[in-house]
């Protein structure tokens, strides 16, 4: 079982990643879709940064419209893709059949202004089901592409992490394999980092910032939970995490 996560910044140059592509299930990012969508329509993109220094996109009602409009440009962009390469892929999001359940955050804490803020009107969510039976079910009629939204317990759509669905799906489905798709591979002093063992990732993780630190985190969860290997798969070369 393979699960591969494909990144935004790589969604118009995903022929360059032939052999590479194919999954068992795939879910993927869209975050240059969401920004270029929200900038023709004139609604100002906000990114934030957690007090622990974790960047994140600031989601209010508008701008999960926007979102799921984006994502889901990007969703069918993967599926066309695929579909001319022969392989039969079904297009979804996390709300169909129920397949990603979560939480919606009640709050989430920024500092704006250098000073710690609580924001109550963000539209993102903690990842706390997945439907396997369903996932396994559609896995036999095609490949399911799975855009990063999911259902709220007030069946509400949610704007959740892509890399932490990636690694959710891995772990439900007792996968072999993840693969994270994105620009770079982990990159050290301007050196790639070809191979880390997963109780080496300490070492490394100062070095990492923004997306990929946040890669190698869902790595070393994912390899410490049963997934044998987690490969970062850049233009650039590859990081395999073991």
């Amino acid at each position: 079982m393979r699960v591969v996560k494909i990144g935004g910044a790589v969604l118009d140059r995903l022929e360059e990643f032939d052999g590479i592509l194919e999954g068992d299930i795939i879910t993927h990012g869209g975050s240059d879709y969401v920004d270029e969508l929200s900038k023709r329509l004139g609604i100002e993109v906000k990114r934030l940064k957690s007090p622990s220094g974790v960047e994140f996109r600031y989601t209010p009602k508008e701008v999960l419209e926007i979102y799921l409009m984006a994502i889901m440009k990007a969703n069918k962009r993967i599926v066309s893709l695929l579909q001319s390469r022969g392989i039969n892929t079904i297009g979804l999001s996390g709300l169909d059949l129920g397949l990603i359940k979560a939480e919606r955050k009640k709050l989430i804490k920024a500092i704006i202004n250098g000073k710690k803020v609580a924001i109550r009107d963000d539209y993102s969510g903690i990842i706390r089901e997945i439907n396997v039976k369903a996932l396994r079910e559609l896995s036999k009629v095609g490949v399911p592409v799975i855009a990063p939204i999911a259902m709220s317990e007030a069946y509400e759509p949610l704007n959740i992490d892509g890399d932490k669905l990636a690694h959710a799906i891995a772990l439900s489905l007792k996968a072999d394999e993840l693969v994270f798709l994105t620009d770079t591979a982990f990159l050290v002093d301007g050196e790639i980092v070809e191979k880390i063992k997963v109780n080496e990732m300490e070492e490394f993780l100062p070095f990492a910032k923004g997306g990929m630190k946040r890669k190698l985190l869902m790595a070393k969860k994912s390899v410490e939970s049963g997934v044998k290997k987690v490969i970062i798969q850049g233009f650039n070369g590859r990081t395999v995490i073991e």
